[in-house]
């Protein structure tokens, strides 16, 4: 396996209750290899949204950056008491070499800007 790094971290984190909130990916990104999103610092028991998108925009929202496009919205997901969650799966076959996917989650935190806190955006590009 050669070695790639596919991940990037693209800052734009908006502070919360807990601090900053913090979004890594695990994973090689080739087909059918494990795939893991991991959310800490976060405030615990918090509904969480990670928004998905195949570009980065950069957009003002609720007091911060959204990175991603929101082409997909995960919604539902809950902080779990510790502050985080993790998010696993395989990665799928068939995704073309050179893509870029961008991730980033919105909590909601009273202590934040607007009622919100966020991770930071994340690149995964796969080789």
């Amino acid at each position: 396996i050669p070695n790639f790094d596919p991940w990037a971290d693209l800052g734009g984190g908006l502070a919360g209750s807990a601090g900053t909130p913090s979004l890594a990916g695990t994973s090689l990104l080739y087909p059918h290899f494990p795939f893991t999103l991991s959310l800490s610092g976060a405030l615990g028991g918090a509904p969480a949204t990670l928004v998905v998108g195949l570009s980065a925009i950069g957009a003002p929202f609720k007091g911060g950056v959204l990175i991603p496009s929101p082409d997909l919205l995960l919604p539902g997901l809950v902080v779990l008491p510790q502050g985080g969650f993790q998010l696993a799966t395989q990665w799928p076959g068939g995704v073309p070499s050179g893509l870029s996917l961008y991730f980033q989650a919105w909590i909601a935190d009273a202590a934040g800007p607007q009622g919100f806190s966020a991770s930071n955006g994340l690149r995964a590009q796969t080789p």
